[in-house]
């Protein structure tokens, strides 16, 4: 045993070399990244029981390299790592120490944090704020009916926070879903806050005095009605309004029974063309111009297409002869003779659309010979009025009444 020593003592640390070759080369050392691990706050009370909030502007989550065997670190996930921020260990410059521990193989393995090593902090004072609840109705009724008010009670909460966040606080909505329902529904619903921009403001330094939102809703029936829509003021000097529609004519409503049974149309008033020129087109606003409380709209479009057709007033003059006259009163069919020139005419005025196609035929002329007696005779042309058509000028004719 005592002989050749070196070479046993040199035998085993050639052993030893051997194996640590070995033991590197099937489970050698690796380091590995590791991002997005959340960092959890801890005794944030030495803020919040001081009446402060604070939002947290850098360090909400960390990533860590670990170095250790390879046959270690290649079955750890972010889930083996915990970050955390003591907050009774804020320095003065509103900065906290992130300490990562590993809940396996901590002997066995090196942590070290990357570039982002602390959480920092904007500290806020608190207050307090009421703010509105809307009751969102998701859904729509049965067929036949429709969700008529919602109302939410409490209407106001109040939230208390940081000024910088309530700030920007909107409202709160209590969303209720809706599908089918026929009646009348009372429910309750957990409160949700909102910024100006419409994101949810989900936030544990924020408190709400309630927690949850009573909701009642009510179901009316709808009802096709006929809707009235006129026209005031006058076009400008010199123009006539010729034509005037719009569409739709009938809209479908919804209201509460005692207001529904006894209303048959809408009035939204008038459209003021006063002084115009030229023709008119719009979209008239329905929702806008219901004056009946109590009453909504259900249909799609709340838009009625308004055209008025305004044109400029010409004159212009027909003429016509004795065969285009009508000879009323002659009862004892006495001879009728007109002068010899026997040819007339009479001015007209309106918007040219109309009486640009018209004939003398239109106004059927005529003159009344009754009771007259015999011989020479000035007479008026009578004509039939036309809508739109004023007559500035009609013929006076001379004729002669025989035997």
């Amino acid at each position: 045993m005592m002989n050749n020593t070196g070479m046993k003592i040199l035998s085993v640390m050639i052993a030893i070399l051997i194996w640590l070759l070995v033991a590197n080369t099937n489970d050698p050392v690796v380091t590995k990244k590791f991002s997005d691990i959340s960092v959890k706050v801890i005794n944030d009370n030495v803020l919040t029981d001081e009446g402060y909030a604070y939002e947290i502007t850098e360090g909400e989550a960390v990533t860590i390299t670990v170095r250790g065997k390879n046959s270690i670190v290649g079955g750890l996930s972010a889930s083996d790592f915990q970050a955390v921020a003591d907050f009774s260990k804020l320095s003065k410059v509103d900065a906290i120490p992130i300490d990562v521990t590993v809940k396996k193989y901590s002997d066995q393995l090196e942590l070290s944090l990357g570039n982002v090593n602390t959480m920092k902090i904007r500290e806020e004072k608190v207050t307090s704020t009421s703010v509105p609840v809307n009751v969102d109705v998701k859904g729509e009724a049965a067929e036949g009916y429709a969700i008529g008010k919602a109302y939410g009670t409490p209407n106001l909460v109040k939230v208390t926070g940081p000024e910088n966040m309530l700030n920007n606080i909107k409202e709160i909505k209590a969303e209720v879903k809706v599908d089918g329902i026929s009646e009348d529904v009372t429910t309750t619903v957990k409160p949700v806050l909102y910024d100006k921009e419409g994101n949810v403001v989900d936030s544990n330094q924020i408190d709400m005095d309630a927690s949850t939102i009573s909701v009642f809703i009510e179901v009316w029936k709808t009802k096709s009605v006929k809707v009235n829509l006129d026209v005031s003021g006058k076009p400008a000097s010199g123009h006539v309004l010729v034509n005037f529609d719009y569409e739709p004519k009938k809209i479908t409503i919804a209201a509460p029974d005692s207001i529904l049974k006894n209303l048959e149309e809408i009035d939204l008033g008038n459209i003021d063309l006063d002084g115009l020129t030229e023709n008119y087109e719009s979209d008239f606003n329905i929702t806008e111009h219901i004056q009946e409380d109590d009453v909504i709209l259900v249909d799609e479009t709340s838009d009625i297409k308004v055209k008025a057709t305004i044109e400029k007033i010409i004159n212009r003059t027909l003429g016509f002869t004795a065969k285009d006259i009508t000879i009323k009163g002659n009862n004892n069919n006495r001879e009728v003779t007109f002068d010899k020139a026997n040819k007339y005419s009479m001015t007209i005025e309106g918007a040219s659309s109309v009486i640009n196609n018209l004939r003398i035929s239109d106004f059927d002329p005529w003159i009344n010979v009754e009771g007259l007696e015999e011989g020479e005779h000035e007479l008026t042309v009578h004509v039939k009025e036309l809508e739109g058509v004023t007559v500035e000028q009609t013929a006076i004719i001379k004729v002669t009444l025989g035997e």
